[in-house]
């Protein structure tokens, strides 16, 4: 990258952090106009693209930086997520899995894969990709509360209610304020 291209990705990272969205696309941009290679760049445009709710031009960015780096599973995860915000959950899963073919050991690609899974009222393989998530990183408290809410769905509040406990002993005290309130304990 040339210096003024890496002078403009720090100013987009930076102005993104500091919530200035248009002038950090402004950043990337300018990026990508220096290097059209630089994938980071597209993938850190999409994101914040998509935080603005510009959700095709995301997706295009994350699309070509697949396209540059067929191994990013960032982007196939930024992509993943894009899609499931849009309700497709099975371009998502196609997403994620691929992202995991890439990465057996990403545990966000498997929480965000059951989250999918979720979502199209696949609770047995949410249950699976959670747990596998959990395997991954032991610590992971989103992937307890996740599976948890799924265990509820299927009717097993038992571990559904172990599940709670270990992601609020984690931080994430979510599920087991829903499991008391609703006198699911």
């Amino acid at each position: 990258m040339k210096a003024s291209a890496d002078d403009a990705f720090v100013h987009g990272v930076s102005v993104c952090g500091k919530e200035d969205f248009e002038e950090a696309i402004d950043g990337y941009t300018r990026v990508i106009d220096s290097d059209t290679d630089n994938a980071e760049a597209y993938v850190d445009r999409g994101v914040t693209r998509a935080i603005l709710d510009d959700f095709k031009k995301a997706l295009n960015d994350f699309s070509q930086a697949i396209k540059i780096n067929p191994n990013d599973t960032e982007a196939y995860c930024d992509r993943g997520n894009l899609y499931s915000g849009l309700s497709d959950y099975e371009a998502a899963i196609a997403d994620f899995s691929r992202a995991i073919k890439i990465n057996p050991g990403f545990s966000s690609a498997y929480n965000n894969r059951g989250l999918a899974y979720y979502n199209l009222n696949d609770y047995k393989k949410a249950i699976s990709d959670y747990t596998q998530a959990i395997k991954i990183n032991p610590d992971f408290a989103d992937a307890y509360s996740n599976r948890g809410f799924a265990r509820i769905k299927l009717g097993d509040r038992k571990n559904a209610g172990k599940d709670a406990r270990k992601a609020c002993e984690l931080g994430d005290c979510e599920l087991l304020k829903f499991m008391e309130q609703e006198n699911i304990l």
